[in-house]
């Protein structure tokens, strides 16, 4: 799979310098992708997809002992994706999937930051997000439809640090993972790691 997106965001702090009290943030994106499926014992078969998604958070951080800091979070995204149906060689016609709706999240952060090195900083968290999604998704094999198999409440748990390497290098690392109904994990103790650079 290849694809591209673009996207602007914006984020209101009450303090920008403590970055305590009430925050916004809100964020668009729009990407385009040319993906490719291959069956057993077949050839690959190229489609193409699209979609967007737009996002409002509202949180306010509270700020508790030893510069440990508190934040419930509120966030309301609304997502519509849309690809192309495609024809197998063996025949079975795969019409276009579809998924768009609403997706809420509320969650809880508990964060605190530290300065490991002159000017260089570090910030362990530890998040609980509950997630609610009403988007619908429909995809058939030959008019046969195939209903969604993620539940409409999942429950997140996840463990992070972040921090300054000097000369506009940050990094950070993650450990999540996800529970729901029937049975349903996801990612459940994936480690994430990164880079980034800023100028």
């Amino acid at each position: 799979m290849a694809g591209y997106s673009v996207g602007a965001y914006g984020t209101w702090y009450q303090n920008e310098a403590s970055r305590l009290g009430a925050y916004a943030d809100t964020w668009l994106q729009y990407g385009w992708f040319n993906n490719s499926v291959e069956g057993d014992k077949l050839p690959p078969v190229n489609y193409n997809a699209h979609g967007w998604a737009v996002s409002g958070e509202l949180g306010y951080a509270f700020p508790l002992i030893n510069e440990w800091v508190f934040e419930p979070q509120a966030q309301l995204l609304y997502v519509d994706y849309h690809q192309n149906s495609l024809t197998e060689p063996n025949g079975t016609q795969v019409d276009g999937a579809s998924s768009s709706g609403a997706i809420a999240r509320l969650g809880l952060r508990l964060q605190r930051t530290f300065e490991h090195s002159a000017g260089k900083k570090m910030q362990f968290y530890a998040t609980a997000n509950w997630w609610h999604t009403s988007t619908g998704s429909t995809i058939s094999f030959d008019q046969v439809q195939v209903s969604s198999l993620y539940p409409s409440n999942r429950y997140e748990a996840k463990l992070g640090l972040n921090g300054d390497l000097g000369k506009n290098w940050s990094a950070w690392s993650n450990v999540s993972g996800a529970w729901g109904a029937q049975s349903y994990h996801a990612y459940a103790y994936v480690v994430r790691l990164g880079l980034k650079y800023g100028w």
